[in-house]
């Protein structure tokens, strides 16, 4: 079985908001990729200096990175999409905005995509925080930093707690819901666009967006929330095609394995055939991203 991980975030996750979070990943992901079948990971920049360590992890694995460069749509110029394409990115990640994603000031955006074929993945759907209060956490438990057990350790989970705060607080997920895909599918009928975590917890809207809007895309990362209401929720071949999905770990390369095995196996009791699997797992972005032409 082939895979094209769609949705992995460059960096450890227990490192991802500090300067050291890319070191010695990439030996690690290639490693793993190799253990699990993966051929092709899209890898999504970080903020800040995180586009010029991706062009660093393309120039090295060019046959395994799909690169995504980070794209901040209330800060960063529009041509900052044309310095991608300079660099040779095959895409776009965009997360955490201050007006809807179909908002008229992001379309200059959306159609310098569009002109360099560069495709976009959105965050789509609640943007989760540094604390699960499902859990049972106390509602101040934001405040502190994860328990540490050496000196470096505390002063490494301090700084990921910061980092996650000021990631995770700020912007309304609102402005980041499914249904805005649909406008920008419209307007921008020939840019593949992929919605992250195919919109969770509104999957039905973003199955709608995907039934008519010709090219965008659902990925279904997002560990064991998403997988868990995905398979359900019986979504899949019901009220969004096979054809429509792909497949994304949203990183942790402990689990990358694990995970693709779990929704195998998902796939298998749902009665997905091979050929259905083949493009979640693999076709649908090789097609997108131009490694495989279309049938």
């Amino acid at each position: 079985m082939r895979v094209f991980d769609a949705h992995v975030h460059y960096g450890f996750w227990e490192k991802l908001f500090t300067r050291d979070a890319e070191t010695g990943f990439l030996e690690t992901l290639s490693e793993v990729c190799e253990d699990a079948g993966i051929v092709k990971v899209a890898l999504l920049a970080n903020p800040g200096l995180g586009n010029a360590k991706l062009s660093k992890a393309l120039e090295a694995r060019p046959d395994l990175v799909v690169a995504m460069g980070r794209l901040e749509l209330d800060h960063d110029p529009v041509s900052l999409v044309e310095e991608f394409y300079q660099r040779g990115f095959h895409g776009i990640k965009i997360s955490g905005v201050s007006r809807n994603y179909d908002d008229p000031a992001y379309f200059p955006f959306y159609e310098a995509a569009a002109a360099r074929d560069l495709r976009i993945l959105f965050h789509t759907g609640i943007l989760g925080g540094p604390v699960d209060y499902l859990e049972g956490s106390k509602e101040d438990a934001w405040k502190a930093p994860p328990a540490a057990n050496t000196e470096d350790e505390e002063k490494l989970v301090t700084r990921l707690s910061r980092q996650m705060k000021r990631e995770s607080f700020g912007y309304s997920s609102a402005r980041m819901q499914p249904i805005y895909l649909d406008t920008i599918g419209f307007y921008f009928p020939e840019l593949f666009v992929i919605g992250a975590h195919m919109g969770w917890p509104d999957y039905r809207t973003s199955s709608a967006v995907a039934r008519w809007r010709p090219r965008v895309y659902f990925d279904i990362s997002g560990g064991d929330v998403v997988h868990n209401h995905i398979v359900e929720g019986g979504y899949i071949g019901k009220e969004i095609s096979p054809r429509k999905l792909i497949y994304g770990s949203d990183s942790d390369h402990r689990r990358m394995k694990a995970d693709i095995l779990r929704w195998k196996a998902a796939f298998d009791t749902m009665g997905l055939t091979a050929d259905e699997q083949d493009q979640i797992f693999y076709r649908n972005a090789a097609r997108m991203f131009g490694v495989e032409e279309a049938e």
